[in-house]
């Protein structure tokens, strides 16, 4: 028999997780709203007024070394995904659609899926490595070096912030000490550092930035797999030199 308090907590967590990816999907419909009607895209497309450039920031990759964001894949349609690999549903479907899509005949070859993770402190280089490879050897794989860089990304992207979900049944992260005082420090260190169980809230979205560094389109889950098949090549043949408006 289930204990009780273990299920409400899980329907806590899937209530929070599905939220989040409800916002995501509100917030991403609403910026595209204005062109909906105009746009050349099949994807959620981004306003002339709200285009962003693909954000110039340095990750660690899975072999250790900086990765650029924006230099290390200039002239390409960048793919930026946050995921993580403890995620038990949608990343897998996302990076298993993508490496789909990427793989059909007369995809476009200058496309680069950056999958950054949400959850540094569980993902090191050889478990994120090991997970993408599941789906293809060509994702990379990227570690932010904080929190705070973390947070610079999704500000930069326009994503929602991630949040971990903590499960309180098993850690007993919600009860006061016995001398009735707040947790003590230790026990919240070990709660950042991966040393208990938690979930993580995240955007759902890919954001597809084209080779002149602009994000023109973003994709969240559930997205059909023709909808990549119609906006990548259209994507894929943005010059890099093109000025912001030739995506439009």
């Amino acid at each position: 028999m289930q204990d009780p308090e273990s299920d409400q907590a899980s329907m806590v967590r899937w209530g929070i997780r599905l939220a989040a990816i409800a916002a995501a999907v509100f917030v991403a419909a609403s910026c595209s709203s204005v062109a909906d009607s105009e746009s050349r895209y099949e994807g959620l497309a981004v306003p002339a007024s709200q285009l962003r450039q693909v954000p110039e920031m340095v990750f660690a990759d899975t072999d250790g070394n900086d990765f650029h964001l924006a230099a290390d894949t200039r002239g390409q349609v960048r793919l930026v995904y946050q995921m993580f690999t403890n995620c038990p549903d949608i990343c897998g479907v996302q990076l298993a659609q993508l490496a789909s899509v990427l793989n059909r005949p007369g995809a476009p070859t200058n496309v680069a899926v950056l999958a950054v993770t949400v959850d540094p402190d569980r993902d090191s280089p050889d478990v994120l490595r090991a997970y993408l490879d599941q789906f293809s050897e060509d994702f990379v794989g990227l570690i932010p070096h904080s929190e705070q860089q973390l947070t610079d990304l999704q500000n930069a992207l326009g994503a929602l912030a991630s949040i971990k979900i903590f499960d309180t049944t098993t850690t007993g992260a919600h009860e006061m000490s016995p001398d009735g005082d707040d947790m003590a420090h230790d026990d919240m260190a070990a709660m950042s550092h991966g040393d208990v169980d938690y979930d993580i809230a995240h955007d759902a979205r890919v954001f597809a930035y084209a080779p002149n560094g602009y994000g023109y389109a973003q994709y969240p889950h559930p997205t059909r797999q023709t909808q990549f098949d119609h906006d990548l090549p259209i994507l894929a043949g943005i010059e890099p030199s093109a000025p912001a408006e030739a995506g439009l």
